[in-house]
């Protein structure tokens, strides 16, 4: 049985759209100076970005933010948190993932939900070019499913050394995922994930002309027939249920060692809930719900860090070991 945290949303944005959308809509005054760029080369010869902020004499655990899906660094959760983070004294990372925001150039294939190589290898250049080993990491949606696979990898990577991680809202099991997406709410969360997709794909279209999965005509209705005729060939994988069998973390999450909390909220319409009812934990990993929250909204009645960002004070709260225990029960 998984514990419920007791999240007290905002009176006016109970439903789990309204704290969705308006959790994405909402400016915030939090934004970091600009950050320091960063190329990573990757295994196969690709580069991805990272930006840096705070400050380089921090001798405590460096933090890593790692975006979902159509996001990347500048999206308004990776610039809030880091904000927050580097105004309290730590040095933070937002990790690009490939493919993804100004990296596209650098890139011909993608970030997807599979790519816990990639973020290995960004941790692995973090850890070397600032001579600090261990890392407290964060991941949001589908970064936070990339990021659980990675843990559940670490035999793989002795050399990471990831002493803190928080996965929210994790698609851990991607096929029923993308199933209910198209099902749930007429669709409406299909739809937007689409609409990124296919402006990112134009952009794409335009910088490697050649590739041959870049000209979907009709274009896909549903994200589980854009991931069978896009994001699975270019990436190696079979089609969307091999890409979807080999990439959810679902069944992977008993084998993390290092200290791991996993958040999400029941009302979450993108990600179901019931996906976590019957996961087998490690003993080092923990799992939380919240009966409101809708998708990485978590807008509350509390005034938290500054605002009404829930999610931000409790990220912040689990990386850096800052007393929470009075709202995880």
């Amino acid at each position: 049985m998984n514990n419920v945290i007791d999240f007290k949303p905002h009176w006016g944005l109970r439903g789990a759209n309204r704290q969705t959308i308006m959790g994405m809509l909402l400016p915030s005054r939090h934004k970091p100076p600009t950050p320091q760029q960063h190329t990573v080369t990757l295994a196969d010869g690709e580069q991805l970005l990272l930006y840096e902020n705070g400050p380089r004499d921090c001798e405590r655990p460096n933090i890593v933010l790692v975006h979902g899906l159509g996001g990347c660094y500048t999206s308004g959760y990776m610039q809030r948190i880091s904000a927050k983070l580097s105004l309290g004294g730590r040095r933070v990372f937002r990790v690009n993932l490939r493919g993804c925001g100004e990296g596209m150039s650098l890139a011909r294939k993608t970030a997807h939900a599979g790519c816990s190589q990639d973020l290995a290898h960004a941790i692995a250049w973090i850890q070397q070019y600032t001579g600090q080993r261990d890392i407290a990491i964060a991941g949001f949606s589908l970064g936070a499913n990339i990021l659980l696979r990675l843990l559940a990898q670490h035999q793989q990577y002795p050399d990471l050394s990831i002493i803190r991680a928080v996965a929210f809202a994790p698609p851990i099991d991607l096929a029923y995922g993308c199933q209910q997406l198209s099902i749930r709410h007429r669709g409406l969360y299909d739809r937007y994930f689409l609409k990124g997709l296919r402006r990112n794909l134009k952009r794409r279209r335009s910088m490697y002309p050649e590739c041959p999965y870049s000209t979907l005509n009709p274009f896909p209705k549903t994200l589980e027939e854009f991931d069978d005729r896009f994001t699975a060939p270019l990436n190696g994988f079979a089609g969307a249920a091999d890409y979807y069998q080999q990439s959810s973390s679902k069944y992977q999450l008993h084998k993390i060692q290092a200290t791991t909390t996993i958040i999400y909220a029941d009302d979450d319409p993108v990600v179901p809930s019931e996906v976590f009812t019957d996961v087998e934990l490690s003993k080092s990993t923990k799992i939380y719900s919240t009966t409101h929250g809708g998708h990485l909204g978590y807008l509350s009645q509390r005034l938290s860090t500054g605002d009404r960002r829930w999610m931000d004070s409790t990220v912040i709260d689990l990386l850096t070991e800052n007393s929470i225990h009075g709202n995880l029960c």
